[in-house]
């Protein structure tokens, strides 16, 4: 009995000091996630601040998008003319179509490219080389910030077209299809970001990449639907674009938003867009390795 007893104050003591042992290392996990959560916030904080010190180009960016939406509404209402119908679309879907897909396409754009680009040939990117927290993620949250000031800007902006147009406008409510459209952006923000980082990561062998960006953006905006929707093109065209992640960020979700695709495409989608998440991550790692032995920033 004593024997017992005495193994019981044993296997008790040796249960608390493992659950203590645990509980220290879960606290000790806790502490690292908040300490790198701060570093994060401190860096989307330190964007806003300098993004809203250049007031008038936020505002010339909105007053540019609503301009170019404009232009749209009013190039298609031309075309349609008397038409009812063009490409399975009435113009009032049409108009829908370009206000939701514009809206998209303002949530997901990003100019990383540019800023990375900039990083490696002015020799910034060897200050990120020797800190604990890595460029990517220096990156990643930059862009977390901007994004967020950019969608907040991009919602006033379109609410105010979709307001001046709200007899046109067409509501869905779906709860279905909401989920799905927005797993669907945000993948495609992703997508985005790892496709632009991958173009600024070009200058370790050349010093210009504006034109190799400006060249990819025209050919993403035309296989994504931006300059008029890909089922007016021939048959081949369509499945190209739906088997690159380009079309989820612009014509597919809008066109699951006015009801005119399954759910079931929305799904195969969003499985497209992981796969391209999976290559181009692949590819990065790829560039970055590489990239890195040549490397001649200033002060390595």
């Amino acid at each position: 009995m004593f024997l017992n007893g005495t193994n019981s104050l044993r296997s008790a003591a040796l249960a608390s000091r493992i659950l203590a042992a645990s509980s220290f290392k879960n606290l000790q996990k806790l502490l690292y996630f908040i300490h790198r959560m701060k570093k994060f916030l401190t860096i989307v904080k330190a964007f806003w601040q300098r993004a809203l010190t250049y007031r008038f180009t936020v505002l010339a960016y909105r007053i540019g998008e609503i301009g170019e939406t404009l232009a749209l509404i009013l190039m298609w209402s031309a075309i349609y003319g008397g038409q009812k119908v063009i490409g399975g679309l009435t113009l009032q879907e049409m108009i829908t179509y370009i206000l939701v897909g514009n809206f998209f396409n303002a949530i997901i754009r990003n100019f990383l490219s540019s800023v990375v680009s900039h990083d490696i040939k002015d020799g910034r990117l060897s200050m990120f080389l020797i800190r604990p927290m890595s460029y990517f993620n220096y990156i990643l949250s930059r862009e977390i910030g901007r994004i967020s000031l950019s969608t907040l800007m991009s919602v006033l902006s379109s609410m105010l077209i979709i307001i001046f147009f709200i007899n046109t406008f067409i509501w869905n409510f779906d709860v279905a299809y909401f989920l799905i459209i927005v797993a669907m952006v945000i993948l495609a923000f992703v997508v985005e970001l790892f496709l632009s980082y991958l173009i600024g990561l070009i200058s370790f062998w050349t010093d210009e990449v504006d034109g190799i960006y400006a060249t990819i953006d025209r050919i993403k905006k035309f296989f994504s639907g931006g300059y008029f929707p890909i089922n007016l093109l021939p048959l081949m065209f369509v499945q190209v674009s739906f088997a690159l992640p380009f079309a989820y960020s612009f014509f597919v979700p809008a066109q699951l938003y006015l009801k005119k695709l399954d759910l079931s495409v929305g799904l195969k989608g969003l499985l497209i867009q992981i796969v391209w998440i999976l290559i181009l991550y692949g590819i990065i790692k790829i560039v970055w390795g590489r990239g890195l032995k040549r490397y001649e920033g200033v002060g390595t």
